[in-house]
């Protein structure tokens, strides 16, 4: 969730703010596409030419009506307190649970906050682009210090062995894309960051402009200012057709940084349709157990220029761990929403 070398020398501060950032690190963890075949066409009988009809070809694929897409908080392996180890041991399980889950609602675009990189789990972000098959960009929130170089921040997040960051899935091709900063920030140890890609999407729908945040756990007025850098951000990267915007904001719908994207334009998916209290997203007070369900929410999925037909969760229900206690995907449920895809022109 959500992070120089000697005063006059480069080594000294990366080294100096490992141990900072490491302790931040903790704090920001829990802040919260086979080729088909035919079967073998018993013979017919020989025709003479003028007789013969055309040979079948292979039915055409269908045309995609619809493009799912989906939103999910990790929930990073890393805890804030050092005695709550589950986090952590049951990282494995929970990333397989979710890989479950997706394989089975099957979206097209999937959007991930607290996407991590650590010693003791791997590649989060490799996982999930190689069981779910699909093509994804990444963008490094934590660590990130201000003022410092692309290989200084590198260095750091190898020498603590954590990064976290925002990540997006695709089964259509990512044809560009764009990582920006949000400022301002809570600490110099803690980076908020924006991923925009641009999908090339079936049919006649053309581009899609989709962006994933994750804004700050801290102060309202620091996640206010956020959402606006996001929205200035969207507003001179996007192009013609439809946007979305997907993050956990950090705060329920109506307050301050939700509301800056309504009164832009941008429709809460959600809120757009009945029943929004059965789309609760946040959060449950662990992993593992029998645990109440999330009462509120956090998550959205902001569309324009799109209207959505349907909206729903996943990742709401447990598995099981080895001795049978339930152990859930993430302190979050999952958000999806469904968008048509116009059909091709007679």
């Amino acid at each position: 969730m959500s992070t120089r070398l000697s005063i006059h020398s480069p080594g000294f501060v990366v080294v100096s703010m490992a141990a900072a950032f490491f302790a931040v690190a903790l704090a920001v963890a829990s802040a919260c596409g086979g080729d088909g075949t035919q079967a073998p066409r018993t013979p017919e009988p020989a025709v003479t030419p003028t007789t013969a009809a055309p040979l079948a070809g292979p039915d055409p694929a269908p045309v995609p009506t619809e493009l799912k897409v989906a939103f999910v908080n990790l929930m990073s392996p890393v805890s804030t307190d050092s005695t709550n180890t589950s986090p952590s041991e049951t990282f494995d399980q929970r990333l397989t649970l979710l890989i479950d889950e997706l394989n089975a609602l099957r979206p097209d675009v999937i959007a991930f906050n607290e996407a991590t990189i650590t010693k003791a789990h791997g590649s989060a972000i490799a996982r999930l682009a190689k069981e779910l098959k699909m093509e994804f960009q990444y963008v490094r929130a934590n660590p990130w210090f201000p003022g410092q170089t692309q290989e200084q921040n590198d260095e750091l997040a190898k020498r603590i062995g954590f990064e976290e960051g925002e990540l997006i899935l695709s089964r259509y091709p990512i044809i560009r894309y764009k990582k920006g900063w949000l400022n301002p920030r809570t600490s110099d140890t803690e980076g908020r960051a924006v991923l925009h890609v641009v999908v090339k999407a079936p049919g006649q729908l053309g581009e899609v402009d989709i962006y994933v945040t994750h804004l700050t756990g801290g102060e309202g007025r620091v996640r206010t200012l956020q959402a606006k850098a996001v929205l200035n951000f969207v507003a001179t990267t996007r192009g013609v057709g439809p946007t979305l915007i997907m993050g956990d904001f950090s705060e329920t719908p109506g307050s301050s940084a939700p509301q800056a994207m309504v009164e832009w334009g941008m429709t809460d998916v959600s809120a757009a349709f009945a029943g929004e209290n059965q789309r609760l997203t946040c959060c449950r007070e662990g992993i593992v157990g029998d645990l109440v369900a999330p009462t509120y929410r956090t998550d959205f999925i902001f569309a324009d220029r799109w209207k959505a037909t349907s909206v729903g969760l996943f990742a709401e229900s447990p598995g099981k761990l080895l001795d049978g206690t339930p152990v859930y995907a993430s302190d979050h449920n999952g958000l999806f929403a469904v968008f048509p895809i116009p059909s091709a022109s007679p």
